[in-house]
């Protein structure tokens, strides 16, 4: 896992690099060479996010909260080991889920329209006139349902010689704030040793908090999303690159074969490794246009 943590790093690191250049939007039916690139660069984003999982660091306003956690443990050293391990499982699946959360458009759970990849899919958010665009608290929980999925699987690997782990079903929630994202995991559990020893606690005493610009990017697709409502044909080039030099966020678009526009905006000043939050937009051929963004920070394209 640390290996395959170190190789995700430099792969993302030596194909990303912070610049920005202007960048056109083409809304319409791109060339069978550019829809290819499109596809690559999908699957490119999707293989690093997938790839592996690295531990990150919480912010230090929470290490006092992990102290507070398995309180029982911390008086008997021979469940230090099983205490870190059940922390890292709450870091490591925190990340992932975030991670996750971005490829899949703010989704844990296939919506009524994507575009299905096999081991990921992307969502659209507007399709020929309809919306399907998730609020704030849809994708809290969306996320809360992805961690209680990552967690409950890493506990389960979890193996100790002479101790057995038990854990009941996870309840998160999740507060996408203005600059972070802050996780309780609710989930009760017990650590029973040979000789009859039984530790119980409770993960919501080990709440912790990211840097995250996850809240300003649902603003950004937001924005992108609502602003057909007024004109599908128009998006204020203005209006967008303001907010995108506002939030230190990334913009790319790429024109997919089908009609479909996907959107990836991106981040890498939260944490070592970028992050992305990749959605779909699909136009009616007769509405297709060439829209033209000036001065908005765009994240080189990994195929680059």
């Amino acid at each position: 896992m640390k290996k395959e943590s170190v190789m995700r790093r430099n792969l993302i690191k030596s194909k990303y690099r912070d610049s920005r250049t202007d960048s056109l939007l083409n809304v319409n039916l791109s060339s069978s060479i550019r829809s290819q690139v499109s596809v690559f660069i999908i699957i490119a984003v999707v293989l690093v996010a997938v790839s592996g999982v690295a531990l990150f660091v919480t912010k230090d306003a929470n290490r006092p909260d992990d102290s507070r956690f398995f309180s029982q443990l911390n008086s008997k050293p021979e469940f230090s080991n099983i205490r870190s391990a059940i922390l890292s499982c709450r870091d490591t699946s925190v990340k992932a889920s975030l991670d996750t959360i971005g490829i899949q458009g703010g989704y844990s759970d296939k919506p009524q329209k994507y575009i299905d990849l096999g081991w990921t899919f992307i969502p659209y958010y507007y399709m020929e006139g309809k919306y399907a665009f998730p609020n704030l608290a849809f994708i809290e929980k969306e996320l809360g349902k992805q961690i209680d999925k990552d967690f409950t699987k890493c506990i389960d690997n979890l193996e100790f010689e002479n101790f057995a782990i038990e854990n009941t079903i996870s309840k998160t929630k999740a507060i996408i704030k203005r600059s972070e994202v802050s996780v309780k995991i609710d989930m009760p559990i017990s650590i029973k040793k040979e000789d009859g020893t039984v530790v119980s606690e409770d993960m919501k005493n080990a709440p912790t908090i990211i840097n995250s610009s996850l809240f300003e990017i649902i603003e950004i697709s937001g924005y992108i999303t609502e602003s057909h409502k007024n004109d599908s044909k128009m998006i204020c080039v203005t209006c967008l690159a303001d907010m995108a030099e506002e939030r230190d966020l990334y913009v790319n678009s790429f024109t997919l074969v089908n009609n479909s526009v996907l959107y990836v905006i991106s981040e890498n000043h939260t944490s070592d490794e970028p992050y992305s939050f990749e959605f779909l937009n699909k136009y009616p051929e007769p509405e297709l246009v060439d829209i033209t963004i000036p001065s908005v920070p765009v994240a080189p394209n990994a195929a680059g």
